[in-house]
């Protein structure tokens, strides 16, 4: 699927995310409302791709497929978007290949009803690194995550394990000590991004469809 994709939008995936796919950890089972409580018990003991980041959700290869049909992201052919993942409200979080360097595809963020996508990171390494972290940063009592869905150090510790393949040693050294202090502030995980993961974009907006005024 992935290289029909390849062949008929006339791009090449980040390395990183074929092997994510040759890995099966693109795959969060079968959507539906009973996902929770039917799937998710099951993976999370072997966490598939970001499966405990904050409101976000993979899209498998064939939902990527079903998204680019729709036309939505290339209202304004000048912008070149790959989604991979989405989250609660229904925006995207694509790769940007406009901003191409070699292998590193930059991920944004695209706002389905807002003219607005946001550079998150320079490539899909360094997202992964970045949605772990934010896993655990600020974390709301009221509202938990799915990282704190039953032991949360057990949760950390699968997903480190499955995750630690994709990082640098680096970024592994520092996720394991972040789960082990158990949570992050906003500042702290500031600082961290400010110190690893810089990039002339980063945080960049822009909009992404053609303006018809």
């Amino acid at each position: 699927m992935l290289e029909e994709l390849e062949e008929q939008y006339a791009f090449s995936y980040p390395a990183l995310y074929k092997q994510l796919n040759k890995d099966g950890m693109l795959d969060w089972g079968q959507f539906g409302p009973d996902w929770y409580t039917t799937v998710f018990p099951d993976i999370k003991h072997t966490p598939p791709l970001l499966l405990f980041a904050n409101d976000l959700e993979v899209m498998n290869p064939e939902q990527v497929a079903l998204l680019l049909e729709d036309g939505l992201l290339f209202a304004d052919p000048e912008h070149q978007f790959i989604p991979f993942a989405t989250n609660g409200a229904g925006d995207w979080f694509a790769f940007y290949f406009n901003l191409q360097d070699g292998d590193d595809v930059p991920v944004v963020q695209v706002w389905h009803d807002a003219n607005e996508a946001c550079i998150l990171a320079k490539n899909l390494q360094d997202f992964i690194f970045l949605q772990l972290l934010e896993a655990i940063t600020d974390m709301d009592p009221d509202y938990p995550g799915l990282i704190e869905d039953g032991d949360f150090a057990v949760n950390c510790r699968n997903i480190l394990q499955t995750h630690t393949p994709y990082l640098t040693d680096r970024q592994q050294a520092i996720v394991a000590a972040a789960f082990a202090k158990g949570k992050l502030s906003g500042e702290e995980l500031d600082e961290i991004v400010e110190q690893e993961m810089n990039f002339e974009w980063l945080d960049s907006s822009f909009p992404y469809q053609v303006n018809e005024d």
